[in-house]
């Protein structure tokens, strides 16, 4: 794959060079990290993916790609891959990213508690659905270890009480743009201005707020803090170590998005 030939001289580390969905099978083991050089066609390079992690799932899949690529990350994560590496690096950032991207995979995952995700769920559908006025669908529900969002565009929620992390809504600038030009009921304004990043952070909000009002039924109680909107390809949004982080990707509009979901209960509502 191209932009990694370089990285054959590392001592310790033995890279092959693949250009085929059937090359790549061929070559796996269970010892293999693959990188996908996503700078071909994107429904081929998800197709690496796919192909690679059904084969063997636990075998960790690391794409590189240009930072300032819309909608790479997004498509990589989702396709299942492990990790990003942007464009330019240097061989110590991928021996750094394939170490930690192993050490990750050899953690036992922390336990994910359906009940906080489900409500996050069906309050995300019904604000998109009536407040964004767009209609959307779960596509894919998984665990993330890393820091990096997959949209242009992410709100942030902080939330604390008998449990405590955060919850945070990504999504691409285009999807932003329509859906604020739903809210205002105007057509899709043109680039991030204000008004898209205060419609992202009551997004979150009202979808924070939903969530807090179904959990209140249960033993789990939250006070929300001021929603945070954070914009830019590949930015990231730190969260708790050890804290299961639930992406759920979802559809509409013909844009994905995703909803990030990283609590974890405290002693007292364990007990």
């Amino acid at each position: 794959m191209r932009g990694v030939f370089n990285l054959r001289k590392i001592p310790g580390v033995e890279f092959v060079a693949v250009h085929t969905k059937d090359e790549i099978l061929a070559a796996m083991d269970e010892k293999s990290v693959i990188l996908v050089d996503w700078e071909r066609e994107p429904a081929e390079c998800a197709d690496f993916v796919y192909a690679a992690k059904a084969k063997m799932a636990k075998v960790p899949v690391l794409i590189l790609c240009i930072k300032q690529k819309a909608g790479t990350t997004f498509a990589g994560i989702k396709a299942g891959a492990a990790g990003v590496i942007n464009k330019p690096f240097n061989p110590d950032d991928v021996i750094r990213s394939i170490a930690s991207t192993i050490k990750k995979g050899q953690k036992t995952r922390p336990t994910v508690n359906v009940e906080f995700i489900n409500p996050f769920i069906d309050a995300t559908r019904n604000v998109f659905s009536s407040m964004c006025g767009v209609e959307v669908a779960r596509k894919k529900i998984f665990v993330k270890d890393d820091y990096k969002m997959l949209g242009d565009i992410s709100g942030v929620m902080g939330l604390s009480g008998t449990a405590s992390g955060t919850v945070v809504i990504s999504m691409s600038s285009e999807l932003a743009r329509l859906v604020v030009g739903n809210m205002l009921g105007e057509p899709p304004v043109d680039e991030l201005t204000q008004d898209v990043v205060d419609a992202t952070g009551e997004i979150i909000n009202m979808i924070s707020g939903q969530a807090k009002a179904s959990l209140v039924k249960t033993k789990y109680h939250f006070t929300i803090s001021i929603p945070k909107v954070v914009t830019g390809p590949g930015h990231e949004i730190e969260h708790s170590p050890g804290t299961p982080n639930i992406v759920v990707v979802f559809e509409g509009a013909g844009h994905d998005f995703s909803l990030q979901v990283c609590l974890a209960a405290n002693d007292e509502a364990e007990a």
